[in-house]
Order: structure tokens, then sequence, then C-alpha cells
């Protein structure tokens, strides 16, 4: 599994981990997650991939996931500018 693979994985594995945790802070709110570290919240996705972009680079390994009742679908976009 390739490194960025692996970290992002481990990004999503900390957000499914405290998932209780989470939806009494953060519900409805998109976080950035970042070495297993929530960076900030946020009100939209645009804003949240926004500030991954500023903080870690076109090419850096973040994760922007939106945290709600029911569990979101998982996907993975690669946008290519």
């Amino acid at each position: 599994m390739p490194v960025a693979t692996k970290n992002l994985q481990k990004d999503r594995d900390f957000v499914r981990q405290n998932r209780e945790r989470l939806l009494k802070e953060y519900l409805n709110k998109y976080l950035l997650v970042h070495d297993e570290k929530i960076v900030s919240s946020f009100d939209s996705y645009e804003a949240a991939a926004a500030e991954g972009i500023r903080q870690f680079g076109m090419d850096g390994i973040f994760l922007v996931q939106q945290i709600t009742e029911a569990e979101p679908l998982n996907f993975v976009m690669e946008a290519v500018l």
C-alpha cells in the first residue's frame, strides 16, 4: 500500500474510532484531519479543502470529512489542475 494511502487510511480510522465524541462536538461540520489530528472544523467542504491545500499544499495528504449522524459514503476524489 502506498504511503499516501496508508496515511489517509489512518486519518479515516481516527475519525471512525472517535465518532461518538466527534458527533457531540462537530455535528454537521466538515473536519480537516491530518496525521490523526483535527486541524479545524468548517461549515462547508470547500472551506475545509481550501484550508487543507493552504496548509499542506496541492500534493498534501489530508482528509476532509463531514460529521453526520448517518455515516457518509466513502469516496476518494483526485483533482487534476
